[in-house]
């Protein structure tokens, strides 16, 4: 025997060592990748296996035979069946934030009657199966430790537990995500059960029986013994049935629920589940049969739920049958604990949270905090007083046999959320309510406690069909089934029911939509229920309706911060899209019925669907709200749905990379659509654009955009155009907006909107202007040569005229005259031939003339000097002194008259900007094998707003209408064809200098032409 303080304080450590781990994990003091691994998830699933498989499934096996392997079997089944149950549901609940099923009917029949319901049901029916842990664990320490104390350590084990489970199941409601220290505690609790029962299956096969040897002789002795096991399967005594239900507790039972779906689970760590936790529970049961037999063989008189301890205690191995208590306690513990997380959850988001919400509006976070830990005690000692009330008659897996077909008859309802639009609120709430009743007159009233004189009738004809049954069964040699009749019989009412009631009337427009979320056939807004508030602002008044405004504040800028939503946000999409996250983040908190309620707006608001535009605004607001959902990733497409979005994603890549800006406008007079080119004209993004009023573009886009919507809905020619000249952030464009009128997506909606296309034709604009002014240079330059001509003539002859006068002048005062008009002459003709050389840099080459024919080497020197001679023509121009440091070793490659008009124009600019009489410098060198040449000025300078845009066309700072914006681009795009750069450095009232790389001669590389 041990004694009853060891076994208290085996107790006391072990949930120590729990808490201790839970408190590790949810301070992540142990890594997350290792907290939040796949495995863990299946071993927390593991929970499934409480005394009933620890301690029971010995006795199972004892009186119905192989039938036991279907509690195994069953979950095997459901796990199967992950793809088509496990991982729809956990879809809808991880996409709606749905804690339990009571929150996931009360949703897909948008009924706050049908969540609590399921809530109380769910409550009711596990009442006899924590009652079993409770009941399991005192008849473990009679075992152990002699009759007598068992009552104190069963209070004290539901104190402890009491204590554990509010400190780490009650969560905070604030913090919510993943529950990693419960998960990581209940993980660890399924690890050392299953060492701990295969540890007592070993010393049983080599104790008892000496090795496999020995125990395949004494089955060898026995036979019929053994034949006798698959006698109820061969019969079907109990089996389908078992399987039944036994699939259906495998994720309807409140803690396998809440560890597979509301614990924060994701789809890899899920789908890795769905193989290792049959394989855990193939693991756990192997041993059964080898204890069975073992105490079987040594201790045939005691019952076959004590095995477990018995068997080692009976081999004089004290230290496994300890193991043995710490196994059980594990898994009654994990079991109650989980259960009453669940079950504290639902009934206060479906029970209480509806009765109170006034208590809410001040302190909701505490409030619902404590109110939780006050179930969690309440469901506890329930359990635990059921069991002092409860008959201790019966295997210990009857109360889990009752509970496992009780949760049975959510089977029906949900296979109706997952797979039947049809099925309505009324049709699941007539159904539950039938099986409810068949499943307490079969299966729960024989386990209610006796009270002479005041039961009814029926319950004692119940209890004495019970015994008859046992006895019927005993005597023709099959083991008594006491459940396959409860649960085919109330599925069958259940089911009947639903369909029936649920084909009487159609479900509501509401039950639809959630209907068509749950079966992924629709992820945006019905056209009815397309409203929003007016505002961030009028939401959050709502909120305060229901949690106070603290607390409405804290979660509206929670929802806010998640979506990037400014607290100004008025477009109806970004309202919706924080609208139904507000949903989706009070769910785990009030429930998602009272969330919904609590997040939605009392009626369509201006900003609204239906109160701007009718339906055709709804239809416009719907489409944008499905692009929104599937441009965000926040719903996953399976089938048809995944190729059309493919295609949809295809068409929006071809619509970006368009170089026309394009700006789909809805006939509520929002934006509905833009692409990356109108998103760098406007200057905005495109989520600060989609849903935006016109109103809101910066200027002249609303203006322009605005007067082009009017021109198209008014029907002006169906389609047209509008080019204009506007500044855009400071730069002049030229744009053309191409309008069109689109047919209506509906025939309920009068308008389809229109489609505006923006063309910026600024650089065509620049283009053609460079051309033009090419076009003039030509004429000037055929113009020069006739003038040349028509004054050369003369010219040569004055200079003939002026050769013989100064040969044939005896005076010399004569001759001195003569040499002045000759040196004269050959002034004017160096002018002639410059002006005619700068006229011709824009010409068309003559035939034969190639470009590469103009290139050779060029003296910067002179180029600077014929570049100021040049601009002194002007005679109108201010006259400015040029200053010219250019040494004669300064010469690239290159075209010369391309390089006079460079530095013709530089000139022009730096006189143009200087004072009378002021000094523009040109000084030049040799740096990094590169030729730097500055032009400086003292003038007025640049703005430095500008100075990054005056080398782009059109941009000037000239006040007179003679600066066209083209100087510096044409120079600029010069010096890059010569393979050098153009940059400007600048300060406002200190002057302009313009700096010109050019490579040396010997290393220009430029282009075609230096490759000759």
């Amino acid at each position: 025997m041990i004694g009853v303080g060891v076994l208290l304080f085996a107790t006391v450590a072990w949930l120590a060592v729990l808490t201790a781990i839970a408190f590790a994990a949810q301070r992540e003091r142990i890594p997350r990748a290792l907290a939040r691994h796949p495995l863990v998830l299946a071993l927390s699933l593991g929970v499934y296996a409480s005394s009933w498989t620890y301690y029971g499934g010995v006795g199972f096996a004892q009186r119905h035979g192989l039938v036991f392997l279907a509690v195994y079997l069953g979950p095997t089944l459901a796990c199967i069946a992950t793809p088509l149950l496990w991982s729809r549901v956990l879809r809808v609940t991880r996409e709606q934030r749905l804690s339990s099923l009571a929150d996931l009917v009360a949703f897909r029949f948008q009924s706050p009657a049908a969540g609590a319901i399921t809530a109380a049901f769910s409550l009711v029916a596990s009442v006899p199966y924590v009652a079993q842990q409770f009941r399991a664990t005192e008849q473990s320490v009679r075992v152990l430790s002699g009759p007598g104390h068992e009552e104190a350590v069963g209070a004290v084990f539901c104190v402890l537990l009491a204590l554990f489970t509010a400190f780490f199941g009650a969560r905070p409601p604030a913090e919510r995500g993943r529950e990693d220290g419960l998960a990581a505690a209940v993980a660890f609790e399924s690890a050392a059960k299953l060492a701990v029962l295969a540890a007592v299956g070993l010393v049983a096969v080599l104790g008892a029986f000496g090795g496999a040897g020995g125990l395949a002789d004494w089955l060898g002795d026995r036979a019929g013994e053994v034949e006798a096991l698959a006698r109820p399967v061969r019969d079907d005594a109990g089996w389908t049935s078992m399987l039944v239900i036994s699939f259906a507790a495998a994720f309807l039972l409140p803690r396998q629920w809440h560890m597979a779906f509301a614990s924060g689970a994701g789809d890899r760590a899920l789908a890795k589940a769905a193989w290792a936790f049959p394989l855990f529970l193939l693991a756990l049961n192997l041993p059964v049969l080898p204890v069975l037999w073992a105490g079987t063989r040594i201790a045939p008189a005691e019952p076959a739920d004590s095995y477990v301890l018995l068997v080692p205690q009976l081999l004089d191995q004290r230290w496994l049958a300890l193991a043995a208590f710490i196994g059980g306690i594990s898994a009654a513990s994990a079991m109650v604990m989980v259960t009453a997380v669940a079950l504290a959850n639902d009934s206060a988001t479906h029970l209480l949270l509806p009765l109170a919400r006034r208590t809410l509006r001040r302190n909701v976070y505490a409030r619902v905090l404590w109110m939780r830990r006050g179930l969690l005690t309440a469901i506890l000692v329930g359990g635990w007083l059921f069991h002092r009330a409860q008959p201790n008659r019966g295997l210990l897996v009857e109360s889990g046999i009752v509970s496992f077909v009780a949760f049975a008859q959510f089977l029906p309802g949900l296979f109706a959320v997952l797979f039947w639009e049809r099925a309505t609120r009324a049709g699941f709430i007539a159904g539950l309510l039938a099986g409810i009743a068949t499943w307490t007159i079969g299966c729960l009233a024989p386990l209610l406690p006796e009270t002479t004189g005041m039961e009814p009738s029926w319950l004692d004809l119940l209890r004495s069909g019970a015994d008859q049954a046992r006895a019927a069964g005993a005597a023709r040699g099959s083991p008594p089934d006491t459940w396959s009749l409860p649960t085919f019989v109330s599925l069958a009412v259940n089911g009947a029911t639903l369909a029936l009631v649920s084909l009487l009337r159609p479900p509501a427009n509401e039950e639809r939509e959630a209907a068509r979320l749950c079966r992924r056939r629709e992820i945006g807004p019905s056209v009815e229920r397309a409203t929003v508030p007016a505002s961030v602002s009028a939401l959050e008044e709502r909120l305060a309706r229901l949690l106070g405004r603290e607390a409405a504040g804290i979660e509206v800028t929670r929802a806010r911060i998640e979506l990037d939503i400014p607290r100004d946000e008025t477009r109806p999409t970004e309202l919706h899209a924080l609208q139904e996250r507000l949903h989706r983040n009070l769910s785990p908190l009030v429930g998602p019925v009272l969330a919904r309620t609590a997040a939605e707006a009392d009626a369509p608001a201006a900003g609204g669907a239906p109160a701007a535009g009718g339906v055709s605004g709804a239809l416009t607001e719907q489409l944008r709200w499905l692009e929104r959902r599937l441009a965000r990733g926040e719903t996953r497409l399976v089938g048809a749905a995944r190729e059309l979005d493919l295609l949809r994603r295809w068409l929006r890549s071809v619509l970006a990379q368009l170089p026309l800006g394009v700006c789909a406008v809805g006939s509520d007079g929002a934006i509905s659509l833009v692409n990356r080119r109108l998103e760098a004209l406007v200057g905005a993004e495109e989520r600060d654009l989609v849903g935006a009023p016109l109103d809101r573009l910066p200027a002249p886009f609303a203006e322009l955009f605005a007067r082009a919507v009017r021109a198209a809905s008014a029907g002006e020619s169906g389609a047209g155009a509008e080019e204009v000249e506007v500044r855009v952030a400071g730069r002049p464009r030229a744009l053309r907006v191409h309008r069109a009128a689109l047919d209506p997506l509906d025939r309920r909606a009068a308008s389809g909107g229109v489609v505006l296309l923006v063309e910026d034709r600024t650089e065509q604009r620049a283009l053609e202007v460079q051309l033009a002014h090419r076009d003039r240079l030509a004429q000037l330059g055929r113009l020069a040569a006739g003038v040349a001509h028509e004054v050369g003539n003369p010219l040569t002859g004055i200079a003939c005229l002026a050769q013989n006068l100064r040969a044939e002048a005896e005076n010399d005062e004569l001759r001195a005259r003569a040499g002045l008009i000759l040196g004269e002459a050959a002034r004017i003709e160096a002018i002639l031939r410059s002006l005619l050389d700068h006229a011709r840099t824009g010409a068309v080459p003559s035939p034969g003339e190639g470009r590469r024919a103009r290139v050779g080497r060029v003296s910067l020197a002179e180029v600077v000097a014929e570049a100021e001679r040049l601009i002194r023509l002007d005679r109108a121009a201010p006259r400015v002194h040029v200053e010219q440091a250019c040494p004669e070793s300064l010469v690239v490659i290159g075209d010369r008259r391309e390089l006079v008009q460079v530095f013709v124009n530089l000139l022009a600019n730096a006189r143009d900007a200087s004072e009378p009489g002021a000094t523009v410098a040109v000084r030049g060198r040799i740096e990094a094998g590169e030729i730097v040449v500055e032009v400086e000025d003292h003038g007025s300078g640049i703005p430095e707003e500008l100075l990054g845009e005056v080398l782009e066309p059109f941009v000037t700072t000239k006040r007179d209408p003679s600066g066209t914006g083209l100087g510096l681009p044409l120079s600029r795009s010069i010096v890059q064809d010569h393979g050098g750069s153009l940059s400007l450095r600048s300060a406002v009232g200190q002057g302009t200098t313009v700096v010109v790389r050019l490579p040396l001669a010997g290393a220009a590389r430029r282009g075609p032409e230096a490759e000759a």
